[in-house]
């Protein structure tokens, strides 16, 4: 059974007025905004990274790999990219330390609720392995795809869709090597890293549905790449959370500006990355 490390109750119940969401997002720009640029991101800006006009159905989002369906428009897909940067941005600003694990994971929750999504979110959790070695591409997809199987209120068919579009897009990164650069860049940290996968479609109504795993590991020696090379299960901790939620894109209309804003002003701290098939 797995060691539950945070119930995340309190994010799950919390709930603030429109004054009380814009306050906090102004308040966290304010913060990010206070921060110099990493070394990595000076490092990255030193690329020519292509103008992200979210007409491919996949992209690395800071420290993200995102999967979007044929059937998302490209406001869609953006919605999704502005929630997330900004969310995985602030939380790794907020709490950046290997110990503040659970409390990073919290954050980042708790900005894509403000940011407008509704979430029913996991623990966040040991991840066990069964066997002795791994892939830590593996171990996302094998999170994501638990999440989507406990959903509730999708048909089938969208949740097949969701794991076909996760699967899908770990298959198209193989053969990228600027964004899988780029993530392996943002991911890596001293003592190990952070990263998340995630996959998205939108129904015929509009609606935004993603579904997404967070993955944290430690590790004493870390191999050059983080992706597609095998990890022996002994030299590794992996802790993890998932999530599938569903977007109110009213409620994101009232913090986009400010959102958009911040993202814009700290584009060095929050790149992004186009890939796969239009």
């Amino acid at each position: 059974m797995n060691e539950v490390i945070a119930k995340n109750d309190e994010v799950v119940g919390e709930t603030l007025s429109a004054a009380q969401r814009i306050a906090l997002i102004e308040e966290c720009n304010q913060l990010i905004a206070a921060q110099p640029v990493p070394r990595s991101a000076k490092l990255s800006l030193n690329a020519s990274l292509p103008i992200d006009k979210d007409e491919l159905n996949a992209a690395i989002m800071g420290t993200g790999i995102a999967g979007f369906d044929e059937s998302m428009s490209r406001r869609s897909k953006r919605i999704v990219k502005n929630t997330y940067m900004y969310a995985d941005l602030v939380a790794l600003t907020k709490y950046p330390s290997a110990s503040q694990k659970e409390k990073r994971y919290d954050e980042f929750m708790k900005l894509m609720k403000v940011g407008g999504w509704f979430a029913f979110n996991q623990p966040y959790n040991r991840y066990n392995a069964t066997s002795q070695k791994l892939t830590m591409d593996n171990v996302a997809l094998n999170i994501l795809h638990t999440a989507v199987s406990s959903a509730v209120g999708q048909g089938a068919a969208a949740l097949k869709v969701l794991k076909d579009v996760a699967d899908s897009t770990i298959e198209a990164l193989k053969d990228v090597p600027e964004a899988l650069g780029l993530f392996e860049r943002n991911v890596k940290k001293a003592e190990g890293g952070n990263f998340c996968m995630s996959s998205a479609l939108e129904n015929k109504d509009g609606t935004i549905t993603m579904a997404i795993a967070a993955v944290q590991y430690f590790a004493a020696a870390q191999p050059t790449k983080v992706l597609f090379v095998e990890w022996a299960t002994s030299s590794v901790s992996i802790y993890n959370g998932s999530a599938t939620m569903t977007m109110d894109e009213e409620d994101y209309l009232l913090v986009e500006p400010l959102i958009v804003r911040a993202l814009t002003e700290q584009r060095e701290k929050a790149l992004s990355y186009e890939f796969g098939q239009a």
